[in-house]
C-alpha cells in the first residue's frame, strides 16, 4: 500500500511497527455516489485513497450544495473535526466514481497510537497539512480573482478538472457556473 511506503520512508518505522500499521488498514471498494460520511453522523473511519475521487460538501441555509474539498488518489480521506472529536459531522463526503480505499476505524486508530507511538506524529503532520490547505484556500478565496482561482485549480488538480462536474468545481471556487463558463471560454 502506497501510504505505508510513504510512512516507512518519512517516519522510519521498524518492521514490527510497519506490520502493525499494515494490519490496521483494511481494503474497501466504494461505488460511485456512495456516502463515506453523511451530515449528522459521526466519522467512524479515516481512509487512504488508492483510486477514485471523493467530494465533501454541505448544504447552506438555502439548500445550496457547497463543495468544500476534493479528495484524490494518494490522499487521506477524513472529516477531521468529526473523526478527531467523535462529534457529528456538519459535512457530507461522497464518492464521485468507483473507488478503492484503505480504511481504519476510530478504535483501531487509538489502538495503533498505543502500539506505534510514531502514529501520533503522523496524524499531527496530516492535521497540520490539512489545516494549511484550508488556510491557503481561505486566503485565495479572498485575494484572487475568479479567473486566477480557476487557473490555480487547473494547475493543482488536473485529475479533478477532467473528472468532476463543473457545478462542483464552481462551488468549490466560490463562483457561479455562468462565471466559470465565461472563464473557461477565455482560456
Amino acid at each position: 500500500m502506497d501510504l505505508i511506503e510513504r510512512i516507512k520512508k518519512f517516519y522510519h518505522l521498524t518492521n514490527e511497527e510497519l506490520e502493525f500499521s499494515q494490519r490496521a488498514w483494511k481494503p474497501k471498494s466504494v461505488s460511485a455516489k456512495t456516502y463515506f460520511l453523511e451530515e449528522g453522523k459521526i466519522a467512524k473511519e479515516v481512509a487512504f485513497i488508492e483510486s477514485g475521487l471523493f467530494r465533501s460538501f454541505f448544504y447552506d441555509d438555502n439548500a445550496n450544495d457547497i463543495t468544500t474539498h476534493f479528495f484524490q488518489p494518494g490522499t487521506v480521506l477524513i472529516s477531521m473535526k468529526s473523526f478527531n472529536t467523535q462529534f457529528p459531522s456538519k459535512e457530507n463526503i461522497v464518492a464521485l466514481e468507483d473507488s478503492k480505499i484503505y480504511v481504519m476505524n476510530y478504535e483501531e486508530s487509538q489502538e495503533l497510537f498505543e502500539l506505534v507511538p510514531k502514529w501520533r506524529q503522523i496524524v499531527k503532520d496530516v492535521d497540520e497539512m490539512k489545516f494549511n490547505e484550508m488556510m491557503n484556500r481561505s486566503i485565495q478565496l479572498q485575494t484572487l480573482s475568479a479567473g486566477e482561482r480557476y487557473e490555480m485549480f487547473c494547475q493543482n488538480y488536473p485529475l479533478i478538472i477532467q473528472n468532476v462536474a463543473l457545478k462542483h468545481i464552481a462551488s468549490y471556487l466560490g463562483i457561479d457556473i455562468a462565471t466559470l463558463s465565461r472563464i473557461r471560454k477565455k482560456m
